[in-house]
């Protein structure tokens, strides 16, 4: 009877434990994304170079991407890691973390191997993700910037511009005020206790200031004074902003961070056109205004220039048997594509012109020419198309100009 009970008993135990095991596990996984988080920051702001605003556009990707889970499988087991490198790059990926003595499972082999593909197969990209301004919206620049030509993903100008919010109303806010500067990730792990994680910036000694605190920080985003015209003249970060939100708005002013009698102008001008009282003193009022003006302006060029649209058409030309002619489309929109089409005098359809896939386009003059139509179709990156007027060809003998 007695070894009845004390089996009762253990069973009983075994059961308590099965039972509490995944709300241990749940709480783990929501600790360990935080301080992938913070290792990602700290590797791209103290490895890589890049500024916050850089680091915050790339982990708004990484979040929608995996979430921060450094072994995350997605589309059909054919994408890993971080940033969900796909087919070959995944190879890739390992290929060189062994090669390297890393594990391609952790967030160091990852952004090793990162870095390495930047700097090997992806320059222009990393040149532009450490050239962005290091703002909100530059935040929002890198984000969308990095999504739309490093992950390019399917309806990827939507999915920029969601990157993009997020990098600039999240992860800016959230780490704005640290300036560059990497982060201590403190965690205090005790036996029968929940794991506790605690952001806090690095400083010398043991003086550190927590995520809390640092959240006070003043960005030079932040209306803190009035600035106006004074002796001596008035500086700081603050003035140099609201100096480049003026560029961004096209008035003519150099962003040196004093606020002389050429900003004031600039300014002045400003609130004349939007209805403010024009002193040329930049109060809270004005500084607003010109904030939002100029991120309504970021966001409305990003936009133009993926817009697919013809802006110059295939000019008619008139022509000799065997002359070298060519033909000109251009448009704007993002990874375009071309492809030229012929109709021939007395042709009710169009036809592929083989071999004729580029923006300018050369062909030879031939008696089958005359009066021949040519067109071409531009395709963007989302499969949107756009088709060209037709441009008339006339076909003659002797001396001729062409049009």
């Amino acid at each position: 009877m007695e070894r009845i009970k004390r089996f009762t008993a253990a069973l009983l135990v075994m059961v308590l434990v099965a039972a509490l095991v995944p709300q241990t596990q749940t709480y783990a996984a929501s600790a360990s994304r935080k301080t992938i988080e913070i290792q990602v920051y700290n590797f791209l702001v103290g490895k890589m170079g890049f500024n916050t605003a850089a680091a915050c556009g790339l982990m708004a990707n990484v979040e929608l991407e995996s979430d921060f889970n450094v072994k995350e499988i997605g589309d059909g087991n054919t994408s890993f890691g971080l940033f969900q490198w796909h087919l070959e790059r995944k190879k890739n990926l390992i290929k060189y973390c062994e090669e390297k003595e890393l594990d391609y499972q952790t967030v160091e082999g990852q952004l090793s191997y990162l870095e390495y593909e930047l700097k090997k197969s992806y320059k222009k990209i990393y040149n532009y993700i450490k050239s962005v301004d290091n703002t909100a919206d530059g935040a929002y620049d890198a984000a969308y910037y990095w999504c739309y030509n490093y992950e390019v993903p399917s309806n990827r100008a939507y999915k920029a511009d969601k990157r993009g919010t997020l990098a600039r109303n999240t992860y800016w806010k959230k780490y704005k005020g640290y300036k560059g500067k990497q982060i201590e990730v403190t965690e205090a792990n005790s036996a029968g206790s929940k794991t506790e994680s605690s952001i806090s910036e690095t400083k010398s000694g043991t003086d550190t200031k927590t995520a809390s605190a640092e959240t006070k920080t003043v960005s030079s985003e932040d209306f803190t004074r009035t600035l106006k015209v004074k002796s001596p003249y008035m500086k700081g970060a603050d003035v140099k902003f609201i100096q480049n939100c003026l560029k961004k708005l096209g008035y003519s002013v150099t962003a040196d961070g004093t606020y002389g009698n050429g900003t004031s102008a600039a300014v002045k001008k400003f609130q004349t056109a939007n209805k403010i009282k024009a002193d040329g003193s930049c109060n809270k009022t004005t500084w607003n205004a010109i904030k939002n003006a100029a991120a309504k302006k970021a966001v409305s060029t990003v936009k133009k220039e993926e817009q697919l649209k013809i802006t110059q058409q295939p000019k008619a030309v008139t022509v000799r048997e065997g002359d070298k002619t060519k033909f000109t489309v251009k448009a704007t929109g993002k990874s375009l594509s071309y492809q030229w089409y012929y109709k021939k005098a007395g042709q009710s359809s169009w036809s592929k012109w083989t071999g004729h896939t580029t923006a300018s386009t050369v062909a030879y003059a031939n008696d089958s020419w005359n009066y021949m139509q040519v067109r071409c179709i531009v395709k963007d990156g989302n499969g949107k198309t756009v088709t060209s007027s037709a441009a008339k060809i006339t076909l003659v003998g002797g001396d001729v100009a062409v049009g």
